[in-house]
């Protein structure tokens, strides 16, 4: 018995993808926003779950909470060399850019 492959329909497909990112982006646009602000390793409870020291830890009891209070960028608590996180911000925003621009001279 075979059965009947239904054929897809590009419009259809191409309208679902296109759903499909605006809600990632949505998120990942929401993602960005919060990771300014809030430690990626602070749990809900407050806790710390870094595998490493930071100078945000602090201890309490049976467990180590985070310290940090959203009010500057976090990543400067574990960064040891800015100029290298200059580079890579720079890099990355150069890898991001000549991206889009492959991507827009596929789509002319």
């Amino acid at each position: 018995m075979s059965r009947a492959v239904k054929k897809i329909d590009p419009a259809e497909y191409q309208k679902r993808l296109d759903r499909i990112t605006e809600i990632f982006a949505g998120m990942v646009n929401h993602a960005d926003t919060v990771s300014q602000t809030r430690c990626p390793y602070r749990d809900r409870h407050d806790h710390c779950t870094a595998e490493f020291r930071c100078r945000n830890q602090q201890p309490k009891e049976e467990a180590v909470i985070c310290g940090h209070d959203g009010a500057f960028d976090y990543r400067s608590a574990w960064d040891t060399n800015p100029d290298a996180y200059r580079r890579a911000k720079t890099k990355v925003a150069k890898i991001k850019r000549e991206s889009a621009q492959r991507r827009r001279a596929k789509g002319d």
